[in-house]
């Protein structure tokens, strides 16, 4: 048996450092992974998925990683339920993230957002010479 998953996608927020009662720290982000093919309408739709990271992980990606980065998340995908405050049975699935890796650069996020600032469309379309294909 295998539980294994690999996701790239943006952060849908800045990641923000939380601790446990047990002075363990962590984090939890949300990945916006966009899907393989179009929809009707032909816009290519997103599913944003919950990815929980703990100890040195959880520090270092907050540390450099920002809000609207792309990165690669590995990890394994973790279900659970829990009886909440109103008294309903609530159902959790997310990615226990192990490892995760930056996909561009602090300078094209920094230019992503300056252009986004201005409204400059397409900002996303933006490479680096050394990020083109050939």
């Amino acid at each position: 048996m295998m539980n294994n998953v690999q996701l790239i996608g943006r952060l849908v927020s800045a990641p923000e450092l939380s601790t446990t009662k047990t002075d363990k720290n962590f984090t939890r982000v949300t990945l916006a992974v966009n899907r393989r093919f179009k929809n009707a309408d032909g816009d290519r739709e997103a599913d944003f998925i919950s990815c929980m990271f703990w100890g040195k992980t959880a520090e270092t990606i907050v540390s450099y990683a920002k809000k609207g980065m792309l990165i690669s998340v590995e990890g394994e995908i973790r279900a659970y339920s829990f009886d909440g405050k109103d008294k309903e049975r609530h159902y959790v699935t997310e990615v226990l993230g192990v490892n995760f890796q930056m996909l561009e650069s602090r300078t094209t996020v920094a230019r992503r957002a300056a252009l986004a600032v201005q409204g400059t469309k397409d900002a996303d379309m933006i490479l680096e010479a050394e990020e083109l294909p050939f």
